[in-house]
This record gives structure tokens, C-alpha cells and sequence, in this order.
């Protein structure tokens, strides 16, 4: 919604905004009522997703079968708010591009410079929202978690 308002704002110019650029506008209000619920429905579940989600990634064949410090599982849990926080906020703006710029971008640098090229945590987190959610609202997640995914894996 922000790039969207951006780019009318640019594109307009002194003149009057394009109707395509009104119509993109006039589809994210029609839809903003239902990505509005399931963002308030995010934020009030927070914990129980998170707990879930850290669940989910103990108990997959992939997580080490060697005991994990708890300062590990305590940063793992903070990324996780974190990645849950921003990716809600991009599906409530239907914006990927300030999902990109403001986490994406970020969240891929400190993977790879930990040296994790093929991340799978955020999968978790979309995992434990279709078990929290009902699965309309869940499903408003999911192209959002899509493109972190397929950024973070692809070099």
C-alpha cells in the first residue's frame, strides 16, 4: 500500500491520478477489513504461533539431534517475532516491496553471514499460522512468505 500511494503520488505529478492507479487503490481498501482481522488475530496469537512454530522446528528431521543451547533457542524465538511481525505487517500494506526493503534484504544478509544459505524457519511460522488461523486468514500470509523464502534461497 505504501509503494502503491508512492508510485500515485509520483506518477500524478501535478495532475490527476490514473484510473488504473485508483483502481489498485480502490481493491486494497476493498480488502483491507479482512487483512486488518487477521492482522489483529496475529498479533493477539503471537506467543501461541511462535510456541508452535519453535515446536514445529525442534521436532523436524533438519533441527540438530544434539542438544541446543538456550541461548540459541532464545535467538532463534526473537528472529522468529521478528519475521512474524514484519511479514504481517506486508500482508496487512499488501506491500512486498516494503516487506523487501525493510526485512527481506536485511534478514538474507545476517543468514548468509552466518553462513545459513538454505533457511527454513520462516516455513515453520507459516506452518503453526495455518494450524492458529483460520485458514482464509492464513492463507493472506502466504505469497508473503513465499518471496522471503524463495529471496532467502536464492543467491
Amino acid at each position: 500500500m505504501i509503494t502503491l500511494l508512492e508510485e500515485l503520488v509520483e506518477r500524478a505529478s501535478g495532475s490527476y491520478a490514473e484510473r488504473q492507479d485508483l483502481n489498485k487503490l480502490e481493491h486494497l481498501m476493498f480488502a483491507w477489513a479482512d487483512r486488518k482481522e487477521a492482522y489483529l488475530n496475529v498479533e493477539h496469537k503471537e506467543k501461541s504461533i511462535i510456541d508452535l512454530a519453535m515446536k514445529l522446528m525442534q521436532d523436524s528431521p533438519d533441527f540438530p539431534s544434539k542438544e541446543v543451547k538456550e541461548s540459541t533457542l532464545s535467538s532463534c524465538r526473537r528472529d522468529l517475532t521478528l519475521a512474524l511481525r514484519y511479514y504481517a505487517l506486508g500482508m496487512l500494506l499488501q506491500d512486498k516491496e516494503m516487506l523487501k526493503d525493510r526485512f527481506i534484504y536485511w534478514q538474507k544478509n545476517v543468514l548468509q553471514a552466518m553462513g545459513l544459505h538454505h533457511y527454513q524457519g520462516i516455513k515453520f511460522v507459516l506452518e503453526a499460522l495455518y494450524i492458529e488461523l483460520p485458514e482464509e486468514q492464513a492463507d493472506l500470509f502466504k505469497p508473503y512468505f513465499k518471496l522471503g523464502q524463495d529471496m532467502i534461497n536464492n543467491n
